[in-house]
């Protein structure tokens, strides 16, 4: 009995080492597949990444999205010469400065140099870099007119390469919303702490931000002092302005299907607008959603759905207009207005040079403490200061065809540019609004 029970566990165990025996072999036969398997995949993902950065269109995609992104953005390296100085004060406006999205763009130039090249080359150009070299030659400060002549070629050649080899407008939709949100988020959250975050948010250009410091951009509502959120912008105007531009880029622009991007993208820029608390991008957000309302079907398809919309824009826009900011603000604008349109009639055919503005005003006293060294609020009379009325009607005149046809192809968002600029001046002065103008001739 001992055996045959013994004979039966040997039968079993040899039964079981067989089929171990066997599961070992499909094991093995499994893991060579999958070991295969696995080469392949480290084959196709090694061979990947050097085929996607060794493609000269996949690569300048990714700058031109990279320079979309980072857009709002003013991290950048001021540098400050005697020139930079007035009456012992340094002003950033004199101070040439390179930004981050300068190298960015730097790159992308070089990437796309023969399109740039071909840009440059066109006669109306030409004759445009000519007249303005002119202007250079007899500045009064000519380091700061080759800094600004400078920021006048990178952004011909930002249109250049937007025109020729720019972003789908998926791509530049995404962009731009990726970048709203970020701007959303860090405008937020300096609206309730009434300061800046600093950290992180340094890199991307966040100033130092509180309601003590001199300067500051403030508003009152309620009786409850507001600290103006600012981004990463100079200046709540200047990102209002910003936003309001894209805001009617996309609501207008027929290439841009409806869809949850878009809406989302709307959405975003409409509370910056609001928050800002920019009476002139509010009033005009205000005014030209009234229009596109006005000669929109909607007015003869829902009478209703059309009311309600301008009921709810004209409410909410009271809300924030209500608020007091600058009491002095009118006073102010005036002021630096006269003084402008008497440096226009000491320098009347070719003016001071580019840049040379507030060199000049600062022949004319200060009758505010905290409104120094300050460009007029106005961009045509800035730029008629500056360039003189010689090479503005020139350069009007040289591109009025152009101006023309693109005012009636794109009124809203030229509209924007146009109305914003008879009362401020960032679109000239200030990095993100000067680059956002170059990226949406260039797109359009």
């Amino acid at each position: 009995m001992k055996k045959q029970k013994q004979k039966k566990k040997q039968r079993k165990n040899n039964q079981a080492y067989s089929s171990a025996e066997k599961l070992g072999k499909g094991d093995e036969a499994r893991l060579e597949v999958s070991n295969l398997k696995l080469d392949e995949k480290r084959t196709y993902f090694q061979t990947l990444l050097p085929n996607l950065l060794l493609n000269p269109l996949t690569v300048n995609k990714l700058l031109l999205f990279l320079f979309l992104l980072l857009l709002p953005t003013q991290y950048g390296k001021h540098f400050f010469f005697d020139f930079s100085y007035l009456s012992g004060i340094r002003v950033d406006y004199l101070a040439p400065t390179i930004y981050l999205t300068d190298l960015l763009a730097a790159v992308i130039l070089i990437f796309n140099l023969k399109s740039v090249i071909k840009f440059f080359l066109n006669k109306k150009i030409v004759i445009l870099l000519s007249l303005l070299l002119f202007n250079v030659l007899i500045s009064q400060n000519i380091f700061i007119s080759v800094y600004r002549y400078i920021k006048i070629l990178e952004l011909l050649g930002i249109v250049a390469v937007f025109r020729n080899k720019g972003l789908s407008l998926k791509y530049l939709l995404s962009g731009l919303l990726i970048g709203g949100v970020f701007e959303l988020f860090l405008s937020m959250v300096q609206y309730i702490n009434k300061h800046s975050l600093q950290g992180i948010f340094y890199f991307f250009g966040e100033r130092i931000l509180n309601l003590s410091l001199p300067g500051i951009a403030k508003a009152s509502l309620n009786g409850i002092e507001i600290l103006r959120p600012y981004g990463t912008f100079s200046h709540p105007n200047s990102l209002a302005g910003f936003y309001l531009l894209i805001y009617f880029l996309v609501l207008t622009y027929k290439k841009f299907s409806d869809s949850i991007a878009k809406n989302s993208l709307l959405f975003v820029c409409g509370l910056l607008i609001f928050i800002s608390f920019s009476k002139i991008a509010i009033t005009t957000f205000l005014l030209l959603n009234f229009i596109y309302l006005w000669k929109s079907p909607l007015k003869k398809t829902c009478v209703f759905c059309f009311f309600s919309r301008i009921f709810i824009l004209g409410v909410v826009a009271l809300v924030f207009l209500q608020a007091t900011t600058d009491q002095f603000t009118l006073q102010k604008r005036i002021y630096l207005m006269q003084n402008a349109l008497s440096i226009i009639n000491q320098h009347l055919f070719f003016g001071v040079g580019m840049g040379n503005y507030l060199i000049n005003q600062q022949q004319f006293p200060q009758r505010f403490a905290d409104f120094l060294n300050q460009p007029v609020h106005n961009l045509y009379l800035l730029l008629i200061s500056e360039v003189g009325i010689t090479i503005f009607a020139a350069v009007f005149f040289l591109f009025f065809a152009e101006f023309n046809k693109t005012l009636k192809k794109f009124p809203y968002v030229f509209g924007v540019i146009l109305l914003t600029g008879l009362f401020d001046h960032y679109w000239l002065t200030l990095q993100q609004n000067f680059l956002l103008i170059a990226v949406i001739l260039g797109a359009l």
